[in-house]
């Protein structure tokens, strides 16, 4: 049955070529434009290394202090997190699996012994934890531990780019000493360089933040900070659990603040939640964003399946003579509307096998616009091309064709035989 569908299809493709161009291309172009926003959508969103943990991890941006918990409609200051709070409520956090504090990106100057050159990177602070939580890549080298961390150690991690330009190489950069903002720390290990598409681990340089001195100031009932936390849950089956637990420490610290009060509002995010949570007194804006992602998908579905459908009735109308034969000798509507839906399927099929590849095309061409992050522009990497995708565009086809079809097929069918015989 199936290849009688597929003989059928090209049959009607060599002999309607116009129309079966059209409604081919057609579909391609609808596919690319919806696989062009999952793929990118995707790639931002799922678990992609060295960010393997995207899915069962929670994130605290910012807070916000109330100097008066009784007058919450003045004098409130939004800001980041304190080294004291990450102590007092997320540190000793008991459902976590791990819980890890970092600063925002900035660029650090550097220098290296025996050159007059400066250079300047994208440098993140972190703790020991920021290696068990993300899964990077390291070239040469080790990640600094525990116990560097709570010492103070001054080492650093430094991307593969780096050590090339400083170095010649990656095993060349291990153990050699380099300035921080003219301060001198060690190379401990080297990584492969991160894609610019991980807002959360992307940098150059990552030292521990405790090195510094600044950085690392533990003042009790301090509310001014500089870091967001990112805590990782055995399971996603935790989440609720956590949140809980943060909620018991944030209200011991509060007991210190009186009469002020410091709210996460609303927060730990989801990774989809803190994509698009302004600041930490704005609420996430993710359901709103999701929801214009999907009328944006229904448009660009919605449009072409009209279109394709009138091209589909006129291809129809050209075979009345052979429906009504068949109907004749007893063939049911709905075994001659099955007969259609497979065939267009077939059509439809190929336009999305076009379309697919031409949503990656589009990505390589135009990755300056739709890669664009941190200032720079991200590489498309091989996890994008994955069997999701595939199996997501395959969807999109089917739904097409059931959209553009269906409703010509319906129609035609309920035609009369006599009419339909009557047609040439």
């Amino acid at each position: 049955m199936i290849k009688q569908y597929i003989s059928q299809a090209v049959y009607q493709l060599k002999n309607q070529r116009i129309l079966s161009i059209i409604t081919i291309l057609g579909t391609a172009l609808a596919i690319t434009m919806i696989m062009v926003i999952l793929i990118v959508f995707r790639a931002r969103t799922s678990d992609y290394a060295p960010e393997v943990n995207r899915s069962r991890s929670l994130y605290v941006k910012a807070c916000s202090t109330y100097p008066d918990r009784n007058k919450e409609d003045g004098g409130v200051n939004h800001t980041s997190l304190t080294v004291w709070m990450i102590k007092e409520v997320f540190y000793p956090l008991q459902n976590a699996e791990a819980v890890s504090a970092v600063t925002p990106r900035s660029q650090q100057l550097v220098t290296i012994a025996g050159k007059e050159e400066t250079f300047s990177f994208p440098a993140l602070l972190t703790d020991d934890a920021f290696w068990k939580i993300n899964s990077f890549r390291f070239i040469a080298g080790k990640p600094y531990t525990e116990d560097d961390f709570t010492s103070g150690v001054k080492k650093v991690v430094i991307a593969e780019s780096v050590a090339k330009q400083l170095f010649g190489g990656a095993e060349a950069a291990v153990g050699k000493e380099i300035s921080l903002d003219f301060v001198r720390y060690t190379v401990c290990g080297v990584v492969k360089d991160v894609n610019h598409l991980f807002e959360l681990t992307y940098a150059k340089l990552y030292s521990p933040y405790s090195s510094n001195v600044e950085a690392a100031q533990v003042e009790t009932g301090s509310t001014e900070g500089r870091y967001m936390v990112t805590i990782l849950a055995k399971s996603t089956h935790d989440f609720e659990a956590i949140r809980k637990e943060i909620n018991t420490n944030l209200e011991r610290i509060n007991e210190v603040l009186k009469p002020a009060i410091v709210k996460l509002n609303g927060q730990p995010d989801t990774y989809l939640e803190q994509m698009y949570r302004v600041d930490g007194a704005s609420p996430s804006k993710k359901g709103d964003v999701l929801l214009k992602y999907g009328i944006i998908i229904c448009i660009i579905l919605l449009i072409p399946a009209v279109n394709l459908s009138g091209l589909t009735y006129a291809r129809m109308q050209k075979r009345l003579e052979e429906l009504g034969i068949r109907k004749a000798f007893g063939a049911t509507r709905s075994q001659l509307i099955r007969q259609v839906l497979n065939e267009n399927l077939i059509l439809t099929l190929l336009g999305g096998a076009i379309g697919l590849g031409l949503s990656y095309l589009s990505i390589w061409l135009l990755n300056n616009w739709l890669l664009y992050s941190n200032g720079e522009v991200a590489e498309m990497t091989q996890a994008m091309i994955s069997p999701i995708i595939f199996f997501i565009a395959f969807g999109f086809c089917l739904l097409l064709n059931l959209l553009s079809a269906y409703l010509p097929a319906r129609r035609i069918t309920r035609m009369p035989i006599v009419d339909s015989l009557n047609q040439n």
